[in-house]
């Protein structure tokens, strides 16, 4: 993807002193623009429609309409939009919820300023970002999950490298180089991939490619 000189952001979330917060933060770097604030899902999906926004900062529990349903709709009115979930809600639940509703990347409200704003340019541009503890939660769901039977993969051997790969947050640049093949034919495996598991994002694509166990082998 090439790179746009504003990176434009819409915050949603019900807490003022969040939002001002946020606002502080980014006012501070000049290749990201913030569109818009929303205080709930409903009020996002409307401020969306008018902004366009390339990255939403999505909190999960919120009034009218929450988070993981917003993120749903939003995914459903522009699946270009990139969703990062922010917020202070860590249950295995709500974690797998949000990112099977389409959310590229989950961070917690500690997060360090400046770690959020490299989140935030590394997701728009297509890599996924879980928080340490939240990776260990999704990871750990798998690696101790009984062994069972696995199916054989619809997917080809190489498509399996570059789903893994998808798996570990890598962007379409990194898997280029990591497995030494040209940047479109690599647009042409994920293409293949979203199709044979019946997906509409990187991030649906490596959940499911995990709960199949298609990708267990990889090391995470």
């Amino acid at each position: 993807m090439e790179e746009k000189n504003t990176i434009k952001v819409l915050l949603v979330d019900d807490s003022k002193l969040t939002l001002a917060g946020l606002n502080t933060t980014f006012k501070q770097y000049s290749d990201i623009e913030i569109v818009g604030n929303a205080e709930n899902g409903e009020i996002a999906l409307n401020l969306i429609k008018e902004q366009k926004p390339d990255v939403v900062l999505m909190d999960i529990g919120m009034p009218v309409m929450d988070g993981i349903q917003a993120t749903r709709e939003v995914k459903n009115l522009n699946p270009e939009t990139k969703i990062i979930m922010l917020t202070s809600h860590e249950s295995e639940q709500d974690v797998f919820d949000a990112l099977s509703a389409g959310a590229y990347s989950y961070c917690m409200k500690d997060i360090d300023p400046e770690i959020l704003v490299a989140v935030v340019k590394s997701t728009y541009n297509g890599a996924s970002w879980l928080d340490p503890g939240i990776a260990r939660i999704v990871l750990g769901n798998f690696v101790n999950k009984p062994v069972v039977k696995q199916q054989e993969s619809v997917l080809t051997e190489r498509e399996i490298d570059v789903l893994g790969l998808i798996a570990k947050g890598y962007s379409n640049c990194d898997i280029s180089g990591a497995l030494c093949i040209s940047l479109n034919t690599v647009k042409t495996h994920i293409k293949n991939i979203f199709q044979k598991l019946e997906v509409g994002d990187r991030t649906q694509a490596a959940m499911k490619g995990l709960k199949e166990e298609i990708i267990q082998k990889n090391k995470f």
